[in-house]
C-alpha cells in the first residue's frame, strides 16, 4: 500500500533537498578557501629557497618612526678640525648684475674623504742558516702579516683583508663587488680568490676567540634562539643564531639533524643554566632548559586565526590577545608597582591563561583546537618574562640578529663549501658580537693578523 503524501509534504522535501544541496555546496567552499588560506600562510613563512614572498604584504602602518620617537638627524655641531677654508664671494645680483647690499657671511662646512691612496711598505728581511738546528730563520716584524717572500711576497695589509671579510660577512657584499669597490675608490687591484684565502686565514686565527664567546654565551642569563633557511652549494641546511645583548653566535648545520635539538644543545652545552627565549618550534621541546616562548608569535597567531573564526571564537581569541597585551603592558610597569603587588597581578596573569584553556567553546574548529593545545603545552612558558626580569616576552632580539644572514642569503647566495660556512659562522659571530660590545672589529683583527698564530683574544665592552 503507498504511503498517502500531499502536496506539502512534497514542497517540504524539495526543500529540504534544495537546502542539502546548497549546504553541500557552501561547505566545499568553505574547505577550498580554508585550504587557500592555509596555503597563502605558508607561503608567508616559507624560509627555503628561493627565498622571496609570492605577494607583498599590503602596509599596516606609516613608513617611519613612530609618533614620539626623535628625529634621526646628523648632528651639525661645529667641526673641531677645519682643514682648509675657502671664500665664496658674491658681490652682484647673477640674475641682473646690480651690485649687492647689506652683505653679510655665513658658514657651510662639508666633510668628505681625502683621495684613498694605498700605502705600500717594503720590508728588508735578514735572513740566515744556523749551523746548530740546521734550519734557515728569517726576521719578522710586528706589522707583518705573512712570512711569505719570493713570489709570493706581495701581500695585502690587515687593513684591506679587514674591510674585505667585513663588508661581507657582516654587511652581505659579495667579494666581486668589494673588488670593484677597491678597484674604483682605492686604485687597488684585488682578486675575489685572494680574499677567500685570506678569510679562511683569519678564521683559523680567530678560532679561539670564537670559543670563548661561546664559553660566554653558555653563561648568560638569557639567550635568543631561531634558525632560518640555508644552502651549502646544492644542499639544503640551516642558519642558527644564539645571541643575547652582549654575544652572538651563527651556527650552520646541513644533514638529517640540521634542524634538531642537538644544534642549541651543541652550543649551549649540557649545563647551561639560563633561560632560552624561543619561537615554539618543536625541537626545542625535548632541550632540559628553562625555555621562555616569544608572545609576539602567539600574537599574531592568534590574530590571524581570528580572521577566519565564528563569532564565539572570535571572542574566544579576543580574549587571549588581551591578556598577552595585558601581561606585556604589565612587564613594562614593573618598576612602577611595588614588588608584591606586581606578583600578585603575575599570578592573576596565570589563572586568566589557565581560564582561557578551560572555557573553549563547544565542539571548537581545528585551528582553535591546535592553538589552545599548543598554548597548553607550553603553559609554563608564555609567562615567564614575568617572573624573571630578565627575559624579555618575545624573541624578536633573534629575528633582529638574523636579518643580516638573511640579506647575505638573498645577495651571495649562502655558502659552496663546507668551510665557507665555518668562515661565515666565525666571522660573523665574531664582527656582530665586536658592534653589540661598541668595539671595531679592526682593531681586533690586527692582533690576530699579527700574532701570526691562533689565540683567544677577549672582546672588552665598552662602558
Amino acid at each position: 500500500m503507498s504511503p498517502i503524501t500531499c502536496s506539502g509534504c512534497h514542497e517540504r522535501d524539495r526543500e529540504i533537498a534544495r537546502l542539502h544541496e546548497k549546504n553541500s555546496g557552501l561547505q566545499q567552499e568553505v574547505q577550498g578557501l580554508r585550504e587557500e588560506l592555509a596555503t597563502v600562510r605558508r607561503e608567508g613563512h616559507r624560509q627555503a629557497a628561493p627565498f622571496r614572498r609570492r605577494q607583498l604584504k599590503q602596509r599596516k602602518k606609516k613608513p617611519g618612526r613612530a609618533n614620539g620617537h626623535s628625529a634621526a638627524n646628523r648632528a651639525t655641531p661645529e667641526p673641531e678640525r677645519i682643514d682648509r677654508v675657502v671664500e665664496v664671494p658674491c658681490h652682484t645680483c647673477p640674475d641682473c648684475a646690480t651690485e649687492l647690499v647689506e652683505r653679510d657671511t655665513v658658514i657651510q662646512y662639508q666633510t668628505d674623504l681625502p683621495p684613498i691612496v694605498p700605502i705600500v711598505t717594503q720590508f728588508k728581511i735578514e735572513t740566515g742558516y744556523c749551523p746548530c738546528c740546521r734550519q734557515r730563520h728569517q726576521g719578522r716584524h710586528p706589522e707583518q702579516i705573512s712570512d711569505a717572500i719570493g713570489a709570493a711576497g706581495n701581500t695585502f695589509g690587515p687593513v684591506v683583508l679587514t674591510m674585505a671579510a667585513e663588508l661581507k660577512h657582516r654587511l652581505g657584499v659579495p667579494y666581486r663587488k668589494i673588488c670593484d669597490f677597491f678597484d674604483t675608490y682605492c686604485d687597488l687591484t684585488v682578486s675575489p680568490a685572494a680574499l677567500v684565502r685570506a678569510e679562511q686565514r683569519l678564521t683559523n686565527l680567530a678560532k679561539p676567540t670564537f670559543n670563548l664567546l661561546i664559553d660566554a654565551l653558555r653563561q648568560s642569563a638569557v639567550v635568543h634562539a631561531d634558525e632560518t633557511g640555508w644552502r651549502i652549494n646544492s644542499i639544503n641546511a640551516w642558519l642558527w643564531v644564539f645571541s643575547n645583548a652582549n654575544v652572538t653566535i651563527y651556527a650552520i648545520r646541513s644533514g638529517s639533524g640540521a634542524r634538531g635539538h642537538g644544534v642549541p644543545s651543541d652550543i649551549l652545552g649540557p649545563d647551561f643554566d639560563g633561560i632560552l627565549v624561543v619561537d615554539g618550534f618543536s625541537c626545542y621541546n625535548v632541550l632540559d632548559y628553562r625555555k621562555g616562548q616569544c608572545n609576539a608569535h602567539l600574537l599574531r597567531r592568534a590574530k590571524s586565526e581570528r580572521e577566519t573564526a565564528s563569532p564565539a571564537e572570535q571572542a574566544h581569541l579576543d580574549r587571549l590577545i588581551k591578556l598577552i597585551q595585558d601581561a606585556i603592558a604589565l612587564a613594562e610597569r614593573r618598576v612602577t608597582v611595588s614588588a608584591a603587588n606586581f606578583l600578585r597581578q603575575a599570578h592573576q596573569m596565570e589563572d586568566r591563561l589557565v581560564e582561557w584553556l578551560c572555557q573553549l567553546p563547544k565542539n571548537p574548529s581545528a585551528d582553535l583546537e591546535r592553538l589552545a593545545n599548543h598554548v597548553r603545552k607550553h603553559i609554563d612558558e608564555w609567562l615567564v618574562f614575568l617572573f624573571h626580569p630578565e627575559a624579555p616576552p618575545t624573541n624578536n632580539h633573534a629575528e633582529r640578529m638574523l636579518r643580516p644572514a638573511v640579506i647575505t642569503r638573498k645577495v651571495g647566495g649562502c655558502n659552496k663549501t663546507l668551510l665557507g660556512t665555518l668562515v661565515h659562522s666565525v666571522l660573523a659571530s665574531i664582527m656582530t658580537t665586536c658592534k653589540q660590545r661598541g668595539q671595531k672589529f679592526l682593531d681586533l683583527a690586527r692582533q690576530l693578523w699579527r700574532s701570526g698564530q691562533p689565540q683567544a683574544i677577549p672582546i672588552p665592552t665598552s662602558s
